[in-house]
Order: C-alpha cells, then structure tokens, then sequence
C-alpha cells in the first residue's frame, strides 16, 4: 500500500486528533483513575489494576476459564455462529482485554473544565453486520459517538450496530507473532474501507490495533493512512494520552462531514424507511433520492466518487422538496487539493471557446489541417452562437468542502506493513480461511521484489468538491440500445475537437464520463482536463485515478506505438549520429490521440461485453481485466495488429450488422497508422487535426448500418 505511512505516535496525535488534551489534563485523567481504583502507584511508578501483566502472560487462565464455562453448550447451534461468536480462544481474549473498556469510559467521566468527550467505548461483537450487505466488520470492540449520534437504523434494516457512529474500531491479540499482526491489521483495513464505503458523510476513520502489550494508532483517509509507532499497553501515560486525545476529539475532527446529515425517510414507492443524504452547498440544500453511481473501489485512497439524483430542499431540518424542484445530479469527489474544480476548469475552457468564437482560426491554422468545409463550419457555428455548451453539462452549484489532513511531521512510506497490495475483497476472502502457517516470529517475510513499488507520491491532502448538474443522464454503460451510444459518442468526438481547438486535453475519457441525455451526448467530468504543453508545467508525482480499460495503450505502458525501423543502407548513418536521450517525458504526456483511443476502448468494450448472446470471455478477459497478466501485450496487439483484431473480431455474434466490427477494425487501423505517422512530432498539431474526421466518417457509417433497435445490449455497472 503506497499511500500508508508510518511515523512517532506523538506527531500521530499532533496531527490527526484534534490535539487538545494538555500535559496537565493527562495529570487529571491519570489522578481521577487513581481514585477509581484502575491506577495504581508504586513508588512513582504507575501501573494498571487489570493489567498486572502483559496481555499474552494473562491469557491462558482466562482461556481455561473461558473452556469451563457453558456458553456453547446452553446456547444451540447455527448456522452462521461461528461467524457471530468467537472460539474459546478469543473469548479468553476478550475477557483480558475487557479491562481497556473500563480505563476508557473512567476517561470519557472525568470532568474537565474546556474539554467535552465525543464518544464511549462499547465492547462488540466478533463479527457485526456492516450496511453493505456483502461485508461484516470485524472488531473486538468501538468508540461511539456521543455528540450528535445518527437516526435509528430503518426498521427493515439487518444490522446488528448502527455502524455509523463507530468512530474508532479496535482490534486486539494476546499473541504478537505475525500472524497476529496480519490478522488484526487485515481487520483494521476491511473495518476503515467498509466504513468510509458505507456511510458518505466519513471524511477519515481511524483503528486501534493491540498486539500483546503493543498497541498502534491508525488514520485512515482519502489522500493517505497513517499508523503510529507502536506504544506500550502498560505504559499507563501513553495509554491515557493516546485515549483521551480520540475522545475529547471534536465529531468533525473524527471524521464526520458537518455539510452533509445523514437521514431516514419514508420511500412511498417501495413503502419502506430509506437512508438518506441531505448536502449542503453554502445556503443551498440538496437530499438524496437514488445512487447513481456508488463508490465500490477496494482502496481507501482516492477520488472515493459517488453520484446521486437529488432534489433541492430547504435545510437540514426541512427536508421536503422546494415548490417545482426538478431531479437534478449531484457528484461528489475527493480532489486534489491544489486543482481546480470542475466548474473552474469548465469555466475557463467555455471562456476560451467564447474567444475563440469571435475571433475564429485562419484556414491554414494546423488545427485546421485536414478538416473539411462542413466540419469547419460547424465548428465555427458552434463556437460563435455559444452552442458547444450543449456538449457538456450544465453546472447548477458547487462547493469546495473537507480537505484531509496533511501528513504528520515525520511520516514516512511504510510498504512493509502490508507486504503486498491489500484490496477490501482480499481481506474478507482471508479472514474467511484459518488455513494459513503461522511464521515463527513476528517480523513480516520479505516483500516479493517482483512487485511493483509503485509511483512515487508527494501525499498531498485532497479536498472535498460537490458538483450539481442540471441534467439526469445516462452512462454509456446504462444505456440499452446500441444505436443510442453510438450517437453519444459523435457528440463527445466534438466536443473532444473543440478541446482540441483551444487546445485542451480531457485525460479521462471513459464510459462513465460520456453521457447520454434526450439522445445527445455529453462530455463530463473535467477535473482532469488541462491545457496541452510540452514545454511548460511539472508533472505530478501523485497517481492519477483512471480506468484503466479505457486507458491509451502509450500512457498505460509508459512505451511509444511508433518504433523507429532501421535498414541495413541506413544503419552507418544511424550509428555515426550523435547518442541523444530520447523525449521520454513528451512521449508519455498525455495528447490529443489519446483522448481518440479511449473512445475507440469504449466501443469496443461495449461491443464485447454489453451484446448478449456471444461468447467472447476469452476476449474480454485479456482487453478489459488488467489483472490478466496479458492484459498490456493483448491490448497493444489488438491495438497495431490488424490481424490479431480482425481475429479476435470473429468472436461476436453471426448476426451482427457487419459494419460493427469493420467499424472496430477501421478505428483501429486509423489510430495505429497516425500513431506512426506522428513518430515523436507531438508538438506537431496537423497530425492530429485528421484524426477526428477520420474516426467521425466511421461512426456515422456504423449509426447508418445500425439504426435505433438493431442491436441491443444489456445495461450494466460503471466498470472498475
């Protein structure tokens, strides 16, 4: 995991608590504990009452204990018990680890004059059901929220805790050997991931994980995660202050948005309790109605997207609709926190398409290289009456909301921890297992040096950006007429010319990011758009978060189409030049074709996933799964190959109108050729200005040979 860090427990509570428990406040808590009895102080030195010892030394009488006792033989058995109860063992845990709840709620009852507690701590059940179905989190035990709890869980609802407001869930082992290490911290992750997933007023959350005596502090966040050093369980001073700093957290600062309440209404058409969201953008209020898009990622760091219809309401406490509100879309996404918002950018792109109107290119402009009469026209047309507007969507509101935190003074990148990338499935499938070896000592195996370390990150904070949109449109991938998309994709070609024209690259184009609205097509999602240079601006180190099935074959593979061909009468010539670096850093910048291929990925996987009634899984699964280990070589074969996509093209369906794959094949070849045709000039703006007509030209011959009801497909989730 590249975005997790590591670093001093104290710069840990500095940075990522609210910090506002004092030396003389942890003096307080510890003498109030004196008093209650938990305490105890020997000559100056301070110990706990319960814990006389470390955890792993108490364990076995509390375990032969636990083997005396009744429980499993007086409550009968089920099916799913061994998910809800813990083993013999684990309840022997339990049992010592119990005490850590009483230190905890003596803290949460100590008066302090300026501090207030935000939560408690309750001790939980094994495995509890989380609200995403196919998930459970489990944890031995939970900070709660006191201050400002949420609404009752739905009375529909299955979940054993309203998971919600759990703050801080703990995880603890009386052993301290890596298989403990890997067991709790594969629980703190799939707890963190499930509950920033679940609930979207979660800005961060946070885990305590104990081994034995030795206990660490997690933060988990959009922009990265943190865990402290660790820290002594019998350290009674760093225990309190590691505590109290949780406790006397404020509610924000534990991660929960204030500009977004969470509610539960009534649903008439289905006649249940439903949860939902009401958004606050500056004085504007927007709830919730249906998920359009739900973020379903199994990694904590990232853009986290979520999209929803809504209508406008009044306020928090007045949630019903405004007089004649329209259902509108509301986006919400983790940006970086130095970029512009989508409506900035937008903004700055419609400014420039106005100048551009009023003061058009001249015919032997390099943008114009190519394009036909027609096409000119229309362009300048569109670009004069303001009507390129229409091929983007129209912004009602937006809101610059909750940054991340910055990372603490001292963190540095800690890979070792999860010694290979860990995705939320992957913990729910180990954690279902006990058939694992348990390694001799505590100290992880050596990271497998085939596994890439990644791209360095610079763990800049992101910030929290909530876009409206006036339009409910569909994603390419919902639609269910083929006819449909095709006419989607025309119009985001245009769009995409215009950019070209002011000389704007997307850097996104994927299935979710052209809609479809009342037939026509939109271009959406520009918080990654920028102006095209070669010369100017640094790239950043940060990953950016894309899909990688639409990905350009260049960028993905960081390797150019073009390879320059050597012939023998040339070779002397070639080897008396002198040796100069290739342009590397140009070859990989993002460029106008780029853009164009995407739209090529998007047919095309569209065409083999989306048609019912072929059987084309081979294809597929090495175009469009990029943990197929051929998934780069298929795809840059597919890509300059005609053979191999001719081939791959007789896998659809006999009864196909034959211009849908001849349409694939020609995009492919005008693609590759231009690639080649281009070399390394990607300066050069007249080699890409044919392109558009090019590919415009074959799909208006695929939208004639495939009218509306020619060729259905089936609708399906936004791909991952």
């Amino acid at each position: 995991m590249t975005e997790l860090l590591e670093g001093p427990t104290a710069s840990w509570l500095q940075r990522y608590t609210s910090n506002r428990v004092t030396e003389g406040e942890v003096d307080q808590i510890i003498s109030a504990l004196k008093n209650e009895g938990l305490v105890l102080d020997h000559r100056g030195t301070l110990r706990w009452k319960d814990f006389p010892d470390r955890p792993s030394a108490l364990q076995q009488a509390a375990f032969e204990v636990n083997q005396q006792s009744t429980w499993t033989e007086d409550r009968p058995a089920t099916p799913d018990s061994d998910a809800q109860e813990p083993s013999g063992q684990s309840k022997a845990e339990r049992a010592v680890f119990r005490p850590l709840g009483t230190i905890i709620n003596a803290i949460v009852k100590v008066p302090l004059p300026d501090l207030s507690p935000s939560c408690r701590y309750e001790e939980g059940p094994y495995a509890a059901n989380s609200e995403l179905s196919e998930s459970q989190h489990r944890v031995d035990g939970f900070l709660r929220l006191i201050k400002y709890p949420s609404p009752a869980a739905p009375k529909h609802s299955t979940t054993a805790m309203t998971d919600p407001d759990i703050a801080v869930n703990f995880v603890f082992k009386c052993g301290n050997k890596y298989r403990d290490l890997e067991d709790n911290r594969g629980k703190a992750l799939d707890s963190a991931l499930d509950n920033l997933r679940a609930d979207c007023r979660r800005k961060h959350t946070y885990s305590i994980t104990i081994e034995d005596n030795l206990a660490s502090l997690w933060y988990w966040s959009r922009s990265h995660s943190a865990k402290s050093h660790e820290f002594d369980l019998l350290d009674v001073r760093a225990v309190v202050w590691a505590f109290s700093a949780l406790i006397f957290s404020t509610v924000e600062d534990l991660g929960y948005d204030t500009n977004i309440r969470r509610i539960h209404e009534w649903d008439e058409a289905i006649e249940t309790e439903q949860i939902r969201y009401v958004y606050r953008l500056d004085d504007r209020f927007f709830k919730t109605l249906v998920c359009r898009d739900k973020y379903k990622d199994a990694y904590i760091a990232g853009r986290a997207t979520r999209v929803w219809e809504v209508v406008e309401v009044t306020s928090f406490d007045d949630t019903a609709a405004l007089p004649n509100a329209q259902r509108m879309v509301l986006r919400d996404v983790w940006l970086e926190h130095d970029s512009n918002t989508e409506r900035e950018i937008q903004e700055e792109i419609f400014r420039r398409c106005d100048e551009l109107g009023r003061n058009f290119l001249p015919e032997d402009d390099a943008r114009l290289h190519g394009v036909d009469d027609a096409t000119r026209t229309l362009l300048h047309q569109r670009l004069k009456d303001g009507s390129y507007k229409q091929l983007f969507l129209t912004i009602e509101a937006d809101y610059r909301g909750a940054t991340s935190k910055p990372r603490a003074e001292g963190f540095t990148p800690a890979p070792h921890i999860y010694d290979q990338p860990v995705s939320f499935s992957q913990v729910v499938k180990r954690h279902a297992s006990d058939a694992r070896g348990e390694p001799a000592s505590r100290t992880p195996p050596t990271p497998n040096p085939a596994i890439p370390s990644g791209i360095p990150r610079a763990y800049n904070p992101r910030q929290r950006n909530f876009v409206v949109y006036q339009e409910v449109c569909s994603a390419l991938h919902e639609l269910d007429d083929l006819y449909d998309v095709l006419q989607a994709l025309l119009d985001a070609l245009l769009a995409l010319q215009i950019l070209f024209l002011i000389c704007w690259v997307h850097r996104d184009v994927s299935s979710g990011n052209i809609l479809s609205h009342n037939g026509h097509g939109k271009l959406s999602d520009l918080e990654y758009s920028k102006e095209f240079s070669l010369s100017s601006g640094s790239r950043s180190l940060d990953p950016k978060t894309a899909t990688v099935m639409f990905m350009a074959v260049e960028l993905r593979t960081r390797s150019t189409i073009y390879k320059e061909i050597i012939s023998l009468e040339d070779m002397k010539e070639y080897n008396d030049r002198p040796i100069t670096p290739p342009p590397r850093q140009l070859a990989f910048r993002h460029n106008f074709q780029h853009d164009l291929e995407s739209v090529f990925w998007i047919l095309t996987w569209l065409v083999f996933t989306h048609i019912p009634g072929q059987d084309c899984a081979h294809v597929t699964d090495e175009l469009f799964q990029s943990q197929n280990p051929h998934f780069d070589f298929a795809r840059r074969e597919f890509l300059t190959d005609r053979g191999v996509c001719a081939r791959q093209l007789e896998s659809l369906r006999r009864d196909l109108p034959p211009v849908l794959a001849w349409g694939v094949l020609a995009m492919r070849g005008v693609l590759y050729v231009n690639y080649c045709h281009r070399k390394s000039s990607y300066h050069d703006m007249a080699t890409y200005s044919l392109v558009y007509g090019q590919l415009r030209k074959i799909l208006e011959a695929i939208v004639a040979g495939v009218p509306r009801g020619a060729v259905r497909i089936v609708p399906g989730p936004s791909p991952r």
